[in-house]
């Protein structure tokens, strides 16, 4: 009888499906700049879009894939389409989520760039080597450094308040997992 159950257990786990985030909010001074660097830094795509777009200020979204961005350019990546997931949105810092008269997510102005507010972060694995890592981020002027006793580069998108990603390159082939100078 324990076995018969340990093994519909088992079985059960087996079906589950590993959650995963589809995608990130965060807000920034400048979502242009933010969006850019962050696709400059993943090869993905940034593009104006998003519920911000228009009079009430610039939304951006970054996909961490190219692949997910429309081919000729010619129109905006549809957000509603479940198939379209990993990106970045970047809200203006202008602008505030809140739960909408109908409990749906909505959106109002607010003015937040005075604001110290908490810093935000978010971690992201690239095939991008150290090295062309530390010269992408010279060329785009941001400030980054090699965390030292994590294999992964600290790369500040703006600084007040914090936004950071953290990048995390291949391990080297000499299997040498610290972070060195940048």
């Amino acid at each position: 009888r324990s076995i018969s159950r340990s093994i519909g257990m088992a079985c059960s786990a087996a079906k589950r499906q590993r959650i995963r985030v589809n995608h990130l909010s965060v807000y920034a001074h400048d979502p242009e700049k933010v969006a850019r660097d962050v696709a400059f830094l993943v090869s993905g795509h940034a593009e104006a879009n998003g519920p911000l777009r228009g009079e009430r200020g610039d939304s951006w979204v970054c996909f961490f894939n190219k692949e997910d961005a429309k081919a000729d350019g010619s129109s905006k990546v549809n957000l509603l389409d479940p198939t379209v997931t990993d990106f970045l949105e970047v809200y203006p810092r202008t602008s505030r989520l809140v739960v909408g008269s109908d409990s749906r997510a909505s959106f109002e102005r607010y003015d937040a760039r005075r604001e110290g507010g908490a810093g935000v972060h978010l971690n992201l694995a690239v095939p991008t080597g150290r090295a062309e890592l530390e010269a992408m981020c010279e060329e785009r002027g941001l400030r980054c450094a090699w965390r030292g006793y994590l294999p992964l580069l600290d790369v500040w998108l703006e600084e007040d308040p914090a936004l950071l990603v953290e990048l995390v390159p291949p391990l080297e082939e000499d299997g040498d997992s610290r972070g060195h100078g940048a």
